[in-house]
């Protein structure tokens, strides 16, 4: 399989575990020490650290309408334009838009960066606090 078919096959995957609401779904295709940045919450090293946050951020939106175009792959990178709408937790109207760069080696996701207005991320979202790390990578 090219590099550009093995990275098309896994952010494809990613995308199909998010909007089937399957988080286990999106860890299962990241590498151990995966890194994940999400602008406006943190950067997340390793499996550990993105389950955590993860589970912070489920139910932050719901009523959620995600909408990728185009998706670019070139090599072993995969970006995503995408536009949102939802319903925050509070009730109130969300609309975000911005860009995913996802790396994938040997099938795996080894980096994942969600760019989006971080204006709207810190206006309705809580500041992400990992009160469960133990040291674990």
């Amino acid at each position: 399989m090219s590099p550009e078919a093995d990275t098309r096959r896994v952010v494809e995957a990613l995308y199909a575990a998010y909007l089937a609401g399957d988080g286990e779904g999106m860890i299962a295709l990241m590498s151990p020490d995966v890194e994940v940045t999400f602008l406006g919450q943190g950067t997340f090293h390793g499996i550990p650290a993105v389950r955590r946050f993860m589970r912070f951020s489920a139910g932050l939106l719901v009523d959620v309408d995600f909408r990728i175009s185009p998706l670019i792959i070139d090599g072993d990178v995969g970006s995503a334009v995408w536009h949102e709408t939802a319903t925050t937790r509070a009730g109130e109207p969300w609309e975000n838009h911005g860009v995913d760069v996802i790396r994938v080696r040997e099938g795996q996701i080894v980096s994942l960066h969600e760019n989006n207005d971080v204006r709207l991320v810190t206006q309705h979202f809580p500041a992400y606090e990992d009160t469960e790390a133990s040291g674990e990578r």
